[in-house]
């Protein structure tokens, strides 16, 4: 019996070349989440495009990348994370980047990120989506500051599916007010705060229109009408998810400088709305997510456009100081 078991054996070696090792007891298989993964695959990406933005001298795109390859480490620090970034293999392109490829590998490496947002965990699709719509909003500067095509940029946020027939009445599905209660950490406060995010623009560009000049004034009256689209669709989520969105107000307080600097106060509104879908982002999931996403890139652009510098993390507010330092051999900015 055992030499017909060492002659099988055998067989098997010479038929597959290999012998079948049973795994050792006690030591199951780790399998990393989604989340895990796409941080990782987020991480070595950003230093791929690191290296090549340190080799083009774009300085910064350089602080952008660096800062947010640091907030993709792991917790506990460049010892936990991915290993050091390796030198390109025989027939890459790594070292003598073009322009033109490295817009595109950024616009690319946006894209995938905010895809991954769509299905990561709440935190972790919070900092890919702020991760991902920086660096689509970089690779639009970079394009238009080296005369090149613009790259594509995600379909701007659409209105919600129909919602169910009825609501059935609970505590949860109250409309939270203000204060306190409109930045509760749930959906219902996340919803509420994009609902107030808004109605507050919406005021905002409609007394804007009577202090911009006609040419900026056109683009106002543009984004005033998507801002008004952007509203019924944030009640829609609210409707969809039987959640009562806070009512529409008759008015406002606007900063001192609006009189004097509307375009300027108009940039800081639509950058201080960017962490409220941020936190969206974070809190919902499916349709709504998706949405969320969507319409964080969309308010990043217009702050982009009036001037207002969104910076390496779209709708999320994190100390440089207080990230973990690049692993060695990474550029530094």
């Amino acid at each position: 019996m055992r030499t017909l078991l060492l002659a099988f054996l055998a067989v098997l070696v010479l038929g597959v070349g290999a012998v079948l090792v049973p795994r050792e007891a006690g030591r199951p298989q780790v399998v990393p989440s989604f989340s895990e993964t796409a941080r990782s695959d987020a991480l070595s990406s950003t230093e791929t495009l690191l290296r090549s933005a340190a080799l083009l001298e774009s300085t910064d795109t350089v602080t952008l990348l660096t800062t947010q390859a640091r907030a993709l480490l792991r917790p506990s620090g460049p010892s936990a994370s991915a290993t050091p970034p390796a030198s390109p293999g025989p027939g890459a392109t790594q070292d003598r980047p073009t322009r033109g490829g490295f817009v595109s590998a950024l616009s690319s490496s946006a894209s995938r990120r905010l895809a991954d947002a769509a299905k990561a965990d709440g935190g972790m699709a919070r900092l890919l989506a702020a991760v991902g719509t920086a660096q689509l909003l970089e690779s639009s500067r970079l394009a238009a500051a080296w005369g090149l095509p613009a790259p594509e940029v995600p379909p701007a946020a659409g209105t919600a599916t129909a919602p169910p027939p009825s609501c059935p009445p609970s505590p949860g599905t109250a409309a939270p007010t203000s204060g306190a209660a409109a930045t509760k950490a749930d959906l219902p406060g996340a919803l509420a705060a994009v609902v107030s995010s808004e109605q507050e623009a919406i005021y905002a560009y409609q007394v804007a229109l009577t202090k911009l000049d006609a040419k900026v004034s056109a683009t106002a009256a543009t984004w005033l009408a998507r801002h008004q689209e952007l509203l019924r669709a944030a009640e829609g989520q609210g409707r969809l998810h039987c959640i009562a969105t806070p009512p529409r107000e008759a008015g406002y307080r606007l900063p001192a400088t609006f009189a004097a600097k509307p375009g300027l106060a108009l940039g800081s509104l639509e950058s201080s709305s960017l962490t409220a879908y941020a936190d969206l982002v974070a809190l919902s999931d499916g349709e709504t997510r998706q949405w969320a996403i969507e319409g964080l890139v969309d308010a990043a652009k217009r702050s982009q456009a009036w001037g207002s510098p969104v910076g390496p993390f779209a709708g999320l507010s994190i100390d440089d100081a207080a990230l973990p330092p690049l692993p060695t051999g990474t550029p530094a900015p």
